[in-house]
Formats: structure tokens, C-alpha cells, sequence
């Protein structure tokens, strides 16, 4: 295994097992909506806009990502007429292992930064519960 991807494994763990099955619903059900948001809000956008997107979610991700890694996904696929071509829209390198085998759906980011971000409004939410029954 190459160094990067060591560290890359390192800081992306399986927490697959950690995770509360019912928050990570809501994870599921979040990434649902904000797929139909995408869609309606980028109906009209040209190709270099889509591709300007994905670039940015690349870059975000770390890596040339799956379909199923970004919001929109499904609509960049249909509106380049393939994910190979929405991904060549601005990159040239290889992409083919990512694409045949994605992360699991717990160790994707959009999923552990949605889920991190659910988990602390809920440790906040049980905090202040915690002081209004203290006082």
C-alpha cells in the first residue's frame, strides 16, 4: 500500500460499527432531500458549472469520487451522459478503481460530515436538557 493511501485509511477509519442506526437514517434521509434540492437548483446550468461543481467536490473529498459521493450525482451522470464523462469534464486522471468499488455508505465523507454534524446538535440539544432538569 502506498503511503497516501496509509494515511488516507488512517484518517478515514471503518466506524461503520460506531455509528447509532437511527441517526444515520436521518443521514440517509438528508442526503435524499438535498439530492431533489440539487436538481431542482441546477436544472439550468451549463456543463462548465456542473463540472466547476464536481471539481470542487473532488477537491473536497480528497479524491476522483464516486457517483454516489456527491450530492447530484445521479443529475451530473445524466446531464454528461455518463460519470466517466462528468469526471473527464475536468480531470484526466485515473478514476476507474473508485468508481467500480465506492466507500460503504457510513465511510463516505458527505455521510461522516453530516452525521458528525447531526451527533453535536444532539449532544448540545441533551446538554442544555441536562442543565434545565439540574436547575
Amino acid at each position: 500500500m502506498h503511503g497516501e493511501e496509509q494515511q488516507l485509511q488512517i484518517q478515514q477509519p471503518n466506524w461503520q460499527g460506531n455509528l447509532d442506526p437511527q441517526l444515520l437514517s436521518r443521514v440517509k434521509q438528508i442526503i435524499a432531500r438535498r439530492n431533489t434540492e440539487f436538481i431542482l437548483d441546477h436544472q439550468n446550468d451549463s456543463l462548465e458549472q456542473l463540472s466547476a461543481y464536481l471539481k470542487a467536490c473532488m477537491d473536497d473529498i480528497g479524491h476522483p469520487p464516486a457517483r454516489v459521493e456527491v450530492i447530484g450525482g445521479a443529475f451530473l451522470e445524466y446531464r454528461f451522459g455518463s460519470w466517466t464523462k462528468a469526471l473527464r469534464s475536468f480531470y484526466s486522471g485515473s478514476v476507474s478503481a473508485n468508481l467500480k468499488n465506492p466507500p460503504p455508505f457510513a465511510n463516505r465523507k458527505i455521510v461522516r460530515d453530516l452525521y458528525a454534524a447531526l451527533d453535536s446538535q444532539l449532544q448540545r440539544a441533551d446538554a442544555a436538557c441536562t442543565k434545565e432538569v439540574r436547575a
